[in-house]
């Protein structure tokens, strides 16, 4: 635990009184309340999370992360006995049953998050498509126009393979570059699930879209925009969290990028090629093509 203004290591963040009263604990170096949003109500934090208040990541994060997790003292395995197929199957299936309960609501605000991202890729890939393809050349045979010719239900796999892809490759490269790359997170306890938690939570900005399904401005430029917001609060949220400076996560950020631009498109096309290698290169191809010419026009390039 730490305080949330200095970021100094504490051992308790209240001490409880007779009665259920509660007293906050000072910090001892700069002398302010630990964590003032112990206090605070639910919707109050989450407003401060969307307002980027660094003391509410902080406290969800550090304070609120561990004491969930302490609740659950990890395992020891044990060496003195011989463990067949079926105890390990079996200790799978436990710790797998033990990380879903360990989880429970944070696994159920990233369904939310997940069904929400799969919707908004889906709507703007298609309105991409729609509006732009007269702008590439006609033997362009484009990824896109593969996926969204199927049936729904195979356009909505298709787009779920997408955003798991993306997912991933965000948190665990993100986790990989600021634990190897720099000195953040080598005496931090819970590294990789405050990494995880801090991307959950700066994915706050993509409800703003939700405003979208009642007034009519949901346009290729609007998306856009929330697009890039929800990506200046991923970076602003790992500069609060991990005190990094803005080169570092800026630069930690930019190769991510890179690399999901890069991955998810080609894994993308492997999948909808169903392993033909030249089909496979053609779609890859055709993406190359796309991008060069957005880029040489000048045309919907950040769009």
């Amino acid at each position: 635990m730490i305080c949330i203004n200095c970021c100094y290591p504490v051992d308790s963040l209240y001490v409880v009184y007779s009665s259920n009263h509660i007293r906050l604990t000072d910090c001892p170096r700069c002398k302010k309340v630990v964590d003032r949003y112990v206090e605070f109500d639910n919707v109050l934090l989450f407003i401060d999370l969307l307002l980027l208040k660094s003391g509410a990541y902080r406290h969800l994060v550090y304070n609120s992360l561990e004491s969930t997790l302490e609740k659950y003292p990890s395992k020891t395995k044990s060496t003195q006995l011989p463990r067949t197929f079926g105890d390990e199957v079996a200790g799978t299936i436990s710790d797998f049953r033990e990380w879903f309960v360990k989880f429970d609501q944070l696994n159920r605000v990233w369904v939310l998050i997940f069904a929400f991202e799969v919707y908004l890729t889906w709507v703007s890939e298609e309105r991409k498509y729609q509006t732009y393809s007269h702008y590439y050349p006609a033997d362009l045979d484009l990824l896109m126009s593969k996926i969204l010719s199927g049936d729904a239900l195979s356009q909505y796999f298709y787009f779920a393979v997408y955003c798991i892809l993306d997912l991933m490759l965000l948190h665990n490269l993100t986790q990989y570059l600021l634990v190897n790359w720099t000195d953040w997170g080598r005496n931090i306890k819970y590294a990789k699930y405050v990494v995880s938690y801090t991307i959950l939570l700066s994915y706050g900005a993509k409800i703003f879209p939700i405003l979208m399904l009642i007034w009519p401005y949901d346009t290729l430029l609007s998306t856009s925009i929330i697009k890039w917001v929800a990506n200046l609060y991923i970076i602003e949220a790992l500069k609060i969290v991990t005190n990094l400076r803005y080169r570092e996560v800026v630069r930690n950020f930019v190769i991510i990028f890179i690399v999901r631009c890069l991955c998810v498109k080609p894994i993308l096309a492997i999948l909808v090629s169903k392993g033909d290698y030249n089909l496979c290169i053609h779609y890859i191809r055709g993406e190359y093509e796309m991008f060069l010419h957005r880029f040489l026009s000048g045309k919907y390039f950040y769009v």
